[in-house]
């Protein structure tokens, strides 16, 4: 039966790797973003669909991602007895819907409470990234301090003619 120190150690590590994993996706997504506003942008119209659909997706496979590590190492280290089981368990302690003590073995149940509050505060970055990108990209106020274009899909407003 591992000890309350080994669980804290092992939701420890876990937490630190999504954190590591989850720095480094918004960063790529960023870039991906930044990237696409610079080589691909020939329709605005198109461009408010596209990269709010493509920044949303990125971070569902970035959840995704995290949510896997932790189903393969609950399932690799005989917590719970299938993938499957691993991954339903994982999805529902990380999304915080529950199921967080219920399926694990009492002598790892920590691990999962620990995952809950970790994917709490994961998807609130999430949420706060996907607010910031887009307000920045489609209010068109001038922020140089921004690395991704002001305003690169907002609106723009038609000027009225001169008479």
């Amino acid at each position: 039966m591992p000890s309350l120190f080994h669980q804290l150690w092992i939701a420890t590590a876990i937490v630190s790797a999504t954190i590591v994993i989850h720095l480094v996706g918004l960063d790529a997504l960023q870039g991906l973003v930044r990237w696409h506003l610079k080589r691909l942008t020939r329709w605005v119209s198109v461009d408010r669909l596209i990269v709010p659909l493509g920044i949303v997706l990125g971070l569902f496979v970035l959840h995704a991602v995290e949510i896997w590590l932790y189903a393969l190492i609950y399932w690799k280290a005989g917590m719970l007895h299938s993938l499957e089981e691993a991954l339903y368990f994982s999805t529902s302690a990380y999304s915080t819907v529950g199921e967080t003590g219920a399926l694990l073995p009492q002598a790892w149940r920590i691990v999962g409470v620990l995952e809950a509050i970790n994917g709490m505060l994961l998807i609130g970055w999430s949420t706060a990234f996907l607010f910031q990108i887009l307000h920045h990209l489609m209010w068109a106020e001038d922020d140089e301090r921004q690395s991704l274009p002001k305003g690169a899909i907002a609106r723009r407003r038609r000027r009225p003619d001169p008479d």
